[in-house]
């Protein structure tokens, strides 16, 4: 009786976690139901009575991440060994969700636990999803605040607090509502308010645009596999040139390619190099542009900024490059474990990552997966940038959810540093978000589209102190927490 009685428990558990992760998941760009964000965890939280916390939280984790990272399967058809690869990534990721079953299941553990929980399992959800977006393993997709990306008047603390105060704010509601089915109703409203205060920020004011840049956007639809060999050089450098030529034609003072438009090093190939500066004296135009670039034995991603007379003016090279994708982080330690042969044949040359995020100018250039983490974005802004160009290529996750939860992402770099933001892509999407971020255009189809962005030279309080306040938040709802668990406790 008691076998059948734990099997039940068990079974019950593993369902509300299932769950859970589903839900959140759907909430998730690429499905696009954000407002379920507000309520997915709850179930969790069921889960949660009564310990085993750290399976619950795997398991919720692990479904969650396997559904919002199913995109990383697209690279199925360049190798099989994405499988393993994609599952390993998603129990890693479902680690931290684990450990905050633990934490939180055990603090649950007593039954009077209610505004106590209401401080603390925000802190800590919020604390665990900054801690694994930092770091060489560092991942910035799906984290739980991109859920409100559609939604740009709930989004505006981040300018203040940055994106991990909303993923906070989402945690909050959730134990609301949680503790408003098992205790009180009087719960919702504390649910409700922090909605509430969450729309509230979308009421400060904010400086007044600056003057106005026309820029062409350039976006290409060009597979991946023929930037392996597929396609040649030539016939890659007449579609681009001839896509520069459609954007010189619309009179912009600034011209945006994507990211390694063409397998070579464009600034050191004298076929190459002399046709974009010719297309920036003909268009009378700034040209923004993503090339690899080899130099000192080394390889970088880089951007480049060609003045309208076709001088090079700056470049920019990626600081955060991918893991496993630019580059192999431990490749002697890997080798040293006899992997080495394998992850050469897969990525046999790192990117070199560039020293220090730097602005071209007055622009900030973040590279691709740099605009999924606020760190690169808030620093070209204090360093001086007044508008962000990103360049990106998405072919390799081509139709998948990726392309929608790389540009959702935009919305919260626009928010976090008040600055527009424009986006080009190959295969993905491009498009411009203003500052208070919302969504002014965007394109998927190859082409070019003239958007007006406007420079500015405020600084948001995220830009001018980072992550610190924040940090105090988190220390007071857990330490609060904490307090408060002790008072009840001894009511």
């Amino acid at each position: 009786m008691i076998t059948e009685y734990m099997t039940a428990k068990r079974g019950r558990k593993a369902l509300l976690a299932l769950l859970a992760g589903a839900t959140v998941a759907l909430a998730m760009p690429g499905l696009g139901l954000g407002p379920l964000a507000f309520v997915g965890l709850i179930p969790l939280f069921f889960a949660l009575e009564g310990g085993g916390g750290f399976l619950v939280g795997f398991v919720a984790g692990f479904v969650f991440f396997a559904i919002d990272m199913r995109w990383i399967l697209t690279l199925f058809r360049f190798t099989p060994l994405v499988v393993p690869g994609y599952v390993l990534l998603a129990a890693y990721l479902a680690l931290y969700v684990g450990l905050f079953g633990l934490v939180v299941g055990w603090f649950m553990k007593r039954r009077r636990t209610g505004l106590a929980l209401l401080l603390f399992a925000p802190a800590v959800f919020a604390s665990l999803e900054l801690l694994r977006a930092l770091g060489p393993l560092g991942v910035g997709f799906s984290d739980l605040y991109l859920s409100l990306y559609r939604y740009p008047s709930l989004v505006q603390a981040a300018a203040s607090l940055g994106p991990f105060a909303l993923t906070a704010g989402i945690v909050f509601t959730n134990v609301a509502l949680y503790l408003a089915w098992r205790r009180r109703r009087a719960y919702v409203a504390l649910g409700l308010g922090m909605v509430g205060l969450l729309a509230a920020f979308s009421l400060i004011p904010i400086a007044r645009d600056g003057e106005t840049v026309a820029v062409a956007i350039i976006t290409s639809e060009v597979p991946q596999e023929a930037r392996f060999g597929g396609e040649s050089l030539e016939s890659l450098l007449a579609r681009y040139l001839d896509l520069g030529e459609k954007a010189a034609a619309l009179r912009p003072e600034l011209i945006v390619f994507p990211e390694t438009i063409l397998p070579d090093y464009i600034l050191r190939d004298q076929r190459l190099l002399p046709e974009f500066v010719r297309l920036a004296q003909e268009a009378n135009a700034s040209i923004l542009l993503g090339t690899g670039d080899f130099r000192g034995g080394e390889l970088y991603n880089t951007v480049a900024l060609l003045a309208k007379t076709g001088e090079v003016v700056g470049t920019y090279d990626k600081v955060h490059p991918v893991p496993f994708g630019e580059y192999v982080p431990g490749r002697a330690l890997l080798a040293s474990l006899g992997l080495g042969r394998l992850f050469d044949s897969l990525l046999p040359v790192d990117i070199t990552p560039g020293k220090r995020f730097t602005p071209i100018g007055e622009l900030g250039t973040p590279i691709c997966f740099e605009t999924t983490f606020p760190a690169a974005s808030r620093a070209l802004v204090a360093r001086g940038a007044t508008l962000l160009v990103t360049v990106t290529n998405d072919a390799w996750f081509v139709g998948s959810s990726e392309l929608r939860q790389h540009f959702a992402a935009n919305v919260f770099r626009a928010v976090e540093t008040r600055r527009f933001l424009i986006q080009s892509a190959n295969g993905g999407i491009s498009g411009l978000v203003d500052a208070r971020g919302r969504i002014l255009g965007e394109e998927q189809e190859e082409g070019v589209a003239l958007v007006q962005a406007a420079r500015r030279g405020d600084r948001s309080p995220y830009v001018s102190w980072g992550e610190p306040l924040f940090y105090a938040l988190l220390a007071a709802g857990a330490g609060g927490g904490l307090l408060w668990r002790r008072k009840e406790d001894g009511a």
